[in-house]
């Protein structure tokens, strides 16, 4: 028997809690990858946004025992959330991954810690802080 395939409007939103642990990253890496595809993001755009979410995890301290991962799946794009970090004031990483993906945001939450959103592939806001 085999499954139909899942569509990007099922998908929706999906979150993931992760160890901080290094080697669970291969497995974040590889949810990323299959959301991209789902998502209907190019091969290169797929590649750089888990260029982007392996670059924030090397730059960034995750605050407590594990990193949670909101994921807004449509059919234009892909929208990731990661948190929560410690804060920290790297402009430089921050181009570094304005570079990869359409737009980056660093949201302060008020418990003091910090999310970063990644979003690609919505063609409006494609290259909106470049």
């Amino acid at each position: 028997m085999t499954e139909a395939p899942v569509s990007v409007e099922a998908l929706g939103r999906v979150q993931l809690s992760v160890p901080r642990d290094p080697a669970f990253r291969t497995a974040l890496r590889l949810l990323v990858g299959g959301l991209g595809s789902r998502s209907a993001l190019s091969y290169d755009q797929v590649d750089e946004l888990q260029l982007a979410v392996d670059a924030v995890l090397a730059h960034r301290t995750v605050a407590g025992d594990s990193l949670l991962v909101k994921a807004d799946v449509d059919g234009e794009g892909l929208s990731l959330t990661l948190g929560r970090f410690l804060p920290e004031d790297d402009p430089g990483g921050l181009r570094v991954l304005e570079r990869l993906v359409g737009r980056v945001r660093v949201v302060r939450a008020e418990e003091g810690d910090e999310w970063i959103e990644l979003q690609v592939g919505h063609p409006a806001k494609e290259h909106e802080l470049r």
